[in-house]
């Protein structure tokens, strides 16, 4: 019998107790300057289970390689000549790999966060700092649904964004959201609606839903409140996607979409709904 269990094992490999190699971490390197590539390529060398797949010495060269290579991760320069690290990655609309900032300057590290970058680097950095940031890369890569890695995106963006609102004048110019495995970049202009969904929001954009982990509150900080308008303690409407409104009971609204959904206000929204409709939609 022990015989058998053996050739079991043998022809199932799946069921082998021998656990199977990790999957190589395939790395994009981006940045303008030969030395420093040359730097990152001996560092990646001597980390086990690092792939160099590609370099590339500028931005839009590294926009192509990402959707050809489709990386794990990204060792990505900010500052390069013609297009810089922030607009590779508002670019990309397919793949969306891990991104580990290489860079001289440390003023952009809050603006890397915002797209939830593994790591920053600054230049110059030891091999125990490299090795730590590759250390990070293969922590998220664990995460086997790939869902709480989008959902970790989500939140670093959030926060950011709820930062950068409470000092600011003016609205977000795009959000950043996850579908599935895509990290998507927003215009406000284009939501139709936002719905609370326990810890997450729902974003609509004509037939697509994103989302995104925050509050309601943290959304309503984030848009155009000329534009956008809480109606109930769930939702949140594009006013410019308003067809019509039928006043209801108790001051209550039925508001419908262009795109068909009909929304029934809240109560305690009256106030702020009327006060919208005296000043018109401008």
């Amino acid at each position: 019998m022990p015989h058998n269990s053996q050739t079991a094992t043998a022809e199932r490999p799946e069921l082998h107790p021998v656990k199977r190699a990790q999957a190589p971490i395939r790395t994009l390197i981006v940045d303008d300057e030969p030395f420093a590539r040359q730097r990152l390529r001996e560092l990646c060398a001597d980390e086990p289970g690092v792939e160099v797949v590609g370099e590339c010495e500028h931005g839009n060269e590294a926009v192509r390689q990402i959707a050809a290579l489709r990386p794990d991760l990204v060792l990505l320069d900010v500052q390069m000549r013609g297009v810089n690290g922030f607009d590779v990655l508002e670019r990309l609309t397919e793949h969306a790999p891990l991104i580990v900032f290489v860079t001289a300057y440390e003023e952009y590290a809050s603006d890397a966060f915002d797209v939830d970058a593994v790591d920053y680097l600054v230049k110059p950095f030891d091999r125990a700092r490299f090795r730590q940031a590759i250390e990070r890369v293969r922590q998220r890569m664990a995460d086997e649904s790939g869902r709480e890695l989008r959902s970790g995106i989500a939140t670093a963006v959030r926060d950011a964004m709820q930062e950068a609102s409470s000092g600011a004048a003016s609205p977000v110019k795009r959000i950043v959201a996850d579908k599935d495995d895509r990290i998507v970049f927003i215009d406000p202009a284009d939501i139709d609606c936002i719905e609370a969904n326990r810890n997450y929001i729902c974003i609509r954009v004509a037939k697509e839903n994103y989302r995104l982990r925050c509050t309601m509150q943290q959304a309503e900080q984030m848009l155009d409140r000329s534009r956008f308008l809480r109606i109930h303690r769930s939702i949140i409407i594009n006013t410019l996607k308003i067809k019509e409104m039928e006043r209801w009971f108790h001051g209550e609204y039925v508001i419908t979409l262009f795109n068909g959904q009909r929304f029934t206000s809240g109560r305690a929204y009256r106030q702020q709904i009327q006060t919208h409709l005296r000043n018109g939609i401008k």
